[in-house]
């Protein structure tokens, strides 16, 4: 450890912030600022030294509040994706729930104790809505799965398919996209039909409850919410071309909140009243940052916001009252993050560290549990450069 990396390793510990939610925005200007200009043009070795150390101190008031108190030290040390101490393989889960891992060789079905099994050759999946069962995707193939492993039935289509998910409570529906089209399905196979076209390339939403309601994003940029069995609109918002949506504003995400929609762009985050779409609030990330990913949990109360802003990412938690803190931030990219089954534990994919970070953010200490190699332990035997995986669910508390 040289001496800056020393200095700024006791400036750590010493750091206290009265103000904690304002030092946070201020220090993530900085961050947003200092990378903007590292991009700009790329740095001669001074100017990268110089980048590296406006990041830190950008990074110190991110850190020094009660839920970035554990990773101080990872901070001090070094600037660059990875947090220290990681396990090297993924021995067990923090919370209740299995999780549902898609990866080069296919889905994995990952258990409480760390076990793992491979569902198949499949591209996607996602859990039934008690993870008694997983529909699974590939090329023209849709197919549902138990646990285990087991085939119950398989669904053969002219057109690529995928994007599939699956109703709750009862289990009744899945809806997936094919092409532009938006399907429907039953949940024993039967029944394929067609509810919708002009569809985009964004996973349909269910609402919770024993109507069969479901939201999809359009190619122009609109919400749509309709009932899936008799084909009414709920509600539309207002479109766009599909030229302006797909360089300007796409929506990346639709996610049922109780009665309510969660939709998420890269520069806005929204919640619709699902009763008629009008915006019940909206949070848009600093000027030169974006989000990434959002997902709310289970309770509805607390929504974790993956923003990137040049080479350096956080995550945010907002609260039902509208305030935000920085759960955690580093360098790199964040894939989407996962609420357990309870919402006690928050998984981060740090996709530039190859490692899946878990925070328990109602913690005092905000404990987090880093496990190291992900990619290689969801592809094993296979020696070549391999994808990081994708978590798709994390279901279910028995």
């Amino acid at each position: 450890m040289n001496d800056r990396e020393r200095l700024l390793r006791d400036s750590l510990e010493r750091a206290r912030v009265p103000d904690e939610a304002a030092a946070e925005e201020r220090a993530w200007r900085v961050v947003v600022a200092a990378t903007a200009a590292g991009a700009a043009r790329p740095p001669r070795r001074g100017r990268r030294r110089a980048l590296q150390m406006a990041l830190a101190l950008g990074l110190i008031a991110l850190v020094v509040s009660p839920a970035g108190a554990s990773v101080r030290n990872w901070v001090a040390e070094r600037i660059e994706p990875g947090a220290p101490h990681a396990r090297p393989f993924l021995a067990s889960l923090p919370g209740d729930g299995s999780l549902l891992v898609d990866s080069t060789q296919g889905p994995w079905v990952v258990h409480p104790d760390g076990s793992k099994r491979l569902l198949g050759h499949y591209a996607e999946s996602s859990w039934s809505p008690h993870g008694l069962y997983a529909v699974v995707s590939d090329g023209h193939e849709l197919a549902a799965v138990e646990p285990g492993g087991a085939v119950r039935w398989t669904l053969t289509r002219p057109g690529r398919v995928g994007l599939a998910r699956w109703n709750g409570p009862d289990g009744f529906r899945i809806a997936y996209v094919e092409g532009h089209d938006l399907r429907v399905v039953a949940g024993d196979g039967s029944g394929d039909r067609r509810v919708a076209t002009g569809v985009a390339p964004v996973a349909p939403a269910w609402r919770s409850g024993p109507a069969h309601e479901l939201a999809y994003a359009t190619r122009g940029g609109a919400v749509v919410a309709m009932d899936a069995d008799t084909g009414r609109r709920i509600f539309e918002t207002i479109a766009r071309s599909a030229l302006a949506a797909a360089s300007r504003s796409p929506i990346t995400s639709l996610q049922w909140v109780g009665s309510d929609l969660l939709v998420t762009r890269p520069e806005r985050l929204q919640m619709l009243l699902g009763a008629g779409g009008r915006p019940l609030w909206t949070w848009t990330p600093p000027p030169g940052a974006r989000i990434v990913a959002a997902s709310a949990a289970a309770d509805g109360g607390r929504v974790a916001v993956v923003v990137r802003a040049g080479r350096t990412s956080r995550v945010l938690l907002r609260s039902p009252a509208g305030a935000s803190r920085v759960l955690f931030a580093g360098p790199g990219a964040f894939a989407a993050p996962r609420w357990s089954p309870d919402g006690r534990w928050l998984l981060i994919p740090w996709r530039s560290a190859d490692q899946w970070l878990f925070l328990e953010p109602s913690s005092g200490t905000a404990k987090l549990h880093a496990v190291a190699r992900v990619a290689q332990q969801f592809s094993p035997g296979d020696r070549a450069a391999v994808r990081f995986p994708s978590v798709t669910g994390w279901c279910c508390t028995r």
